[in-house]
């Protein structure tokens, strides 16, 4: 009887001892909140789509890494060369403390703005109005190519290509729309020398706002080169 209450102490004391001994190794773990918090608040800081509405995810660590817990600031950082992309790599490291340690995780960025976004089909060569188009939020750091977030300055733009319905208009599915169209009479506009000078001309060419096409001077019968201006005039230089 006497040997089984012994016995029943160890057991207690030992039961004991791990539960402390599991309390401590704990305590001196570092929190994984805390290392993907700074990796977060590193990121939100220097992404470069400051203005928008964002959304930014830390990678949870492996539940079974265990880190020192540190003493002093955790400090994250960037490896060189490396740039704040949709996914990026993020290190956060602990440079106090008598076993200094540094780790990584991976952390997106997500960033919302308004674009456009075709109503229906767009066939290729098709002048682009305002019914053919809706805004709707989206995740603009996986388009790749770009987005449009309005239908551009006069002459809007024209598709160069099929455009499906739902799809988010980008800048290379698009050309500006001629303003100017060939045969067109037209105000030319000289402002070389200390005189600015206006004569009638024909356009040669279509042309959008700030691209240079070819005209003809009525009065002389000259073939010069301008760049567009307005509906109705070009700049010749």
């Amino acid at each position: 009887m006497r040997g089984s209450t012994a016995l029943s102490k160890i057991l207690l004391l030992s039961t004991a001892l791990c539960l402390f001994s599991g309390t401590s190794t704990a305590a001196s773990a570092e929190s994984h909140s805390r290392i993907a918090a700074t990796a977060k608040a590193y990121i939100a800081a220097r992404h470069p789509w400051q203005q928008l509405s964002t959304t930014i995810t830390v990678q949870k660590l492996d539940p079974r890494t265990k880190l020192s817990s540190c003493p002093g600031k955790l400090e994250a950082f960037l490896s060189n060369g490396a740039k704040i992309k949709r996914r990026t790599t993020v290190g956060v490291r602990c440079a106090a403390g008598a076993k200094p340690w540094k780790i990584y995780l991976p952390v997106t960025v997500e960033a919302y703005a308004k674009v456009m976004v075709a109503r229906h089909p767009i066939a290729p060569g098709s002048i682009i109005s305002a019914g053919d188009v809706s805004w709707g939020k989206r995740d603009i750091t996986s388009l790749g190519y770009g987005y449009l977030q309005s239908l551009g300055d006069n002459g809007g733009y024209q598709s160069r290509q099929s455009i499906a319905q739902g799809a988010v208009l980008t800048p290379n599915m698009v050309t500006a729309s001629s303003i100017i169209s060939k045969g067109q009479r037209v105000q030319l506009n000289s402002n070389d020398g200390p005189v600015s000078v206006s004569m009638m001309g024909i356009a040669l060419q279509n042309g959008a706002l700030g691209k240079r096409i070819l005209v003809k001077n009525l009065n002389s019968g000259k073939q010069l080169e301008g760049v567009v201006a307005s509906e109705n005039s070009v700049v010749l230089n």
